[in-house]
């Protein structure tokens, strides 16, 4: 049995409700974690079986660490729940159901990179490249799955749907366009995991009643950042007996730009009728003065779920406010003030600077620089998407399967065989018409090679058949097969040959070179969560990973840490910058015209504030360089609506450090608030 009794009431309550539907509104620092591993560990104990248990969180990395945290926790039992993703519950049911769901039972999923490849190919089917963005055609048909619209119906349902799009007509014939590609190439993309799967619980009664009997009890994390298609799986499958968990918080739903829906929470309660609703409000990270702020700032919002966090904590810590002349000067004052926590006894891991947009970290890594404070700057492509790892994987999958379509155009010419584009337009013609790959095109010598081109892709076939004779079977494999693909096919000689610039040249050949050991760390912990190897369900995670940097280790590295505020949600740190806070970034100049827009910007800021935990310093421009030239800033109008007590500027903290006694810092304190919000206005100029 599990202690609870450490629980605050709140906590108790949420913990203990396990039988209906229930939301769990969690505040910032509320210790959510704690309280959903305490509820599942419950159920367990009440003698729910852990097989029957779904708990889905948003990344793999909440994934992990829930699932870690339930191993501790309850022991052996935590290995048979199933904890994931949305995205990799969904594709186990298509993996079962794949005949079911019309599907290939040898499907792959498709990366970014190659949905806007396929994207590009359904244009230049109508002649249309050149004419628009693959990614926002791409972005478009998102939004449309994610609506649960497919092309054949969603002209009639789109209205129902209140779905809208600039050209509906247009959208639906580039949309079946795409999905022929996807069938061609026998892959799905991203948002079909949970289309194909909502398509198929709504089809096939048989699927939907056998998954209703083998899943119980749901929990689901983050539900705020849940789409229409999410709820309707949630709806399909714990709609029989309504054992249901969300826990979410409205006031950190900042990702509408991926499909998410804030209005999800009231929309569950219509559905799940009788939610209990749990509050969680004590905060166990930030100070009362940031939580003050942050509680200030966000009840601006309307519409929302009312909640007021606050905190244990003593201490009076100032958030300190300042303006400086332009992003240069903001990024050395951010600098000097880091060294100086340094000094204090903070360590680099302890800092965080955010900011709203990518841009922003320039002028701040040179400021670091200039300090010789270590950093890292979080964010950028995935490491799934970076070249080098993308051809080595697209091998792999070529080495288990060799009719895999996507992968046979990766690397059909990585490294070069001369294999020009009318000849790879042929192979094409001609796998179309015969109705086989691409790569028994090749082998039935269906296309007719001259010279190099001939004898490069003859080595090309042979060594791919060489290394598909070869079934993995033990961990070891796959370190092996990795270091053979590797070497077979020149891909070290490769990037020396394209890559000119000596440091990305060797950070290439060094990722290169840890991949198969780290390809058989994957598959190691496959087989101590799952017991077994299954190849197909390692590429899946490896598609579908959310990883930025590909390292298997865990340990804590020490370095400041800049990073955009959507990046920093779910981290805290000691001590926190959050620059740039002027119209046009915070809140974006995107969404100032739309008031909805405007309150995702206003959740964007009680995020920033609320990854403080003592130390929050917030900062703005009058000039920031932009669009090649330095233009006049405003700042924000969210700094208008912080507190009146407990928010200073730089320069007035210097002056409230000399004086000792808490009755003159207070009558200070209460004197310069007037000037405060009348700089603020006016801009600290």
């Amino acid at each position: 049995m599990i202690d609870i009794s450490g629980l605050n009431s709140q906590q108790h309550e949420a913990v203990t409700t396990i039988s209906g539907p229930s939301m769990i509104l969690a505040g910032a620092g509320t210790g959510k974690t704690r309280v959903i591993t305490y509820r599942i560990g419950h159920m367990i104990d009440q003698g729910i079986q852990p097989e029957q248990i779904v708990a889905m969180t948003f990344t793999n990395k909440a994934a992990r660490e829930m699932k870690e945290r339930l191993i501790s926790l309850v022991g052996s039992h935590g290995k048979g729940i199933m904890v994931g993703t949305f995205h990799s519950f969904c594709i186990k049911i298509l993996r079962r159901f794949a005949e079911e769901a019309d599907l290939d039972p040898r499907f792959s999923l498709a990366g970014t990179s190659d949905q806007l490849d396929l994207v590009r190919r359904s244009l230049e089917e109508k002649g249309w490249h050149g004419l628009y963005k693959p990614d926002d055609i791409l972005s478009r048909i998102s939004r449309a799955k994610n609506a649960l619209l497919i092309p054949e119906t969603m002209l009639e349902e789109a209205l129902q749907a209140k779905f809208e799009d600039e050209d509906l007509s247009f959208l639906k014939e580039v949309y079946q366009l795409y999905e022929r590609q996807l069938k061609l190439n026998r892959v799905i993309d991203f948002d079909d995991c949970i289309l194909k799967t909502a398509l198929v619980l709504r089809r096939r009664s048989d699927v939907l009643e056998r998954l209703q009997g083998e899943y119980t009890h749901f929990l689901v994390d983050e539900f705020q950042d849940t789409n229409f298609a999410q709820l309707s799986i949630l709806e399909l499958l714990a709609g029989k007996l309504n054992n249901i968990c969300v826990v979410g918080d409205d006031d950190q739903s900042i990702y509408s730009w991926r499909g998410a829906m804030v209005e999800t929470l009231d929309r569950f309660e219509n559905i799940f009728k009788g939610t209990k609703l749990i509050k969680l409000e004590q905060n166990y990270r930030c100070t009362n003065v940031i939580l003050n702020a942050a509680n200030n700032v966000i009840k601006n919002n309307q519409g929302r779920k009312d909640k007021t966090l606050w905190s244990k904590s003593q201490s009076e810590e100032y958030i300190t406010l300042t303006s400086k002349r332009d992003d240069g000067e903001e990024a050395r004052w951010i600098a000097q003030k880091c060294f100086g926590l340094l000094g204090q006894g903070y360590r680099p891991k302890d800092i965080g600077i955010l900011y709203r947009a990518n841009s922003q970290a320039r002028s701040l890594e040179t400021a670091l620089r200039e300090r010789n404070l270590v950093y890292k700057v979080y964010g950028g492509s995935s490491f799934f998407e970076r070249k080098e790892v993308r051809d080595f994987l697209a091998y792999f999958k070529l080495s288990l399967d060799p009719h895999d379509r996507m992968s046979f155009w990766r690397v059909i010419n990585t490294p070069s065989r001369g294999v020009g584009l009318k000849t790879l337009e042929r192979i094409e013609e001609r796998s179309k018409e015969l109705k086989i790959s691409p790569f028994e095109v090749l082998v039935r010598n269906e296309v007719k090679l001259v010279g190099k081109a001939n004898d490069a892709v003859g080595q090309f076939v042979k060594d791919v058949q060489s290394q598909s004779k070869w079934p993995i079977i033990h961990i070891d494999d796959l370190e092996k097969r990795g270091g053979e693909i590797i070497k077979a096919f020149g891909l070290e000689d490769d990037i020396r040959q394209k890559t000119s610039h000596e440091g990305a040249k060797k950070r290439k050949l060094e990722s290169l070179k840890k991949l198969p050991e780290w390809i058989k760390g994957i598959g190691e912990n496959q087989v101590e969560e799952r017991g077994s190897l299954n190849i197909l369900d390692l590429l899946d995670q490896l598609t579908l990973s959310d990883d930025k940097s590909g390292k298997n280790d865990k340990g804590p590295e020490n370095h400041i840490s800049l990073m955009t505020i959507h990046a920093s949600k779910g981290l805290e740190f000691p001590a926190v910058f959050v620059c740039g806070i002027e119209d046009d970034l915070l809140p974006h100049k995107n969404s100032i015209d739309c008031p909805m827009s405007v309150q995702e910007e206003r959740r964007l800021f009680y995020v920033a504030i609320t990854r403080a935990k003592v130390k929050l310093h917030l900062s703005f421009a009058r000039e920031r360089f932009s669009n090649f030239q330095k233009q006049d800033r405003k700042p924000s109008r969210f700094l208008k609506e912080l507190p009146k007590t407990g928010v200073v500027t730089d320069t007035e903290l210097q002056s409230l450090n000399h004086l000792t006694s808490e009755q003159d810092r207070r009558e200070r304190n209460a004197k310069r608030l007037s000037r405060l919000r009348d700089s603020i206005k006016g801009g600290f100029s």
